[in-house]
């Protein structure tokens, strides 16, 4: 077996043991997709480098080590992505909340329901006309 033959082999077989014990999912919904995506990422340029050194123990290393070192890279971003949405969240409960006293909640029913009434009657006078 000739190098390159190898070496094709190896980025191919790489290339699916990494993908095969990552998350299937890469998408945005995922909580891990940052992790995911580092660690397939950083494996495959590690091996690669490894690779272009002519060594296939190196390239081994290089994509073990680039793996381990893009998942901690992706989980940094993960957690830093789920405090800015939990911050999100706990701000737009805030804002969502009712702030009027019960006494403005009530003058603001009794508003409405004087308002449809002038509707209605308004309605009627229309209809009256026609």
């Amino acid at each position: 077996m000739t190098i390159q033959s190898f070496k094709k082999m190896f980025i191919v077989s790489l290339t699916v043991l990494i993908t095969e014990c990552a998350s299937p999912a890469f998408d945005n919904d995922n909580e891990n997709a940052q992790r995911n995506k580092g660690a397939v990422g950083g494996a495959l340029l590690g091996g690669t480098l490894g690779l272009l050194l002519g060594d296939p123990t190196l390239a081994l290393q290089g994509a073990a080590i680039g793996g381990v070192v893009g998942g901690v890279s992706g989980t940094i971003k993960d957690t830093e992505q789920a405090r800015e949405t939990k911050r999100n969240q706990t701000l737009s409960e805030g804002v969502s909340q009712e702030n009027r006293s019960e006494a403005e909640i009530r003058v603001a029913e009794t508003e409405a329901e004087i308002r449809l009434i002038e509707l209605e009657l308004e309605l009627a006078e229309m209809k009256e006309d026609i």
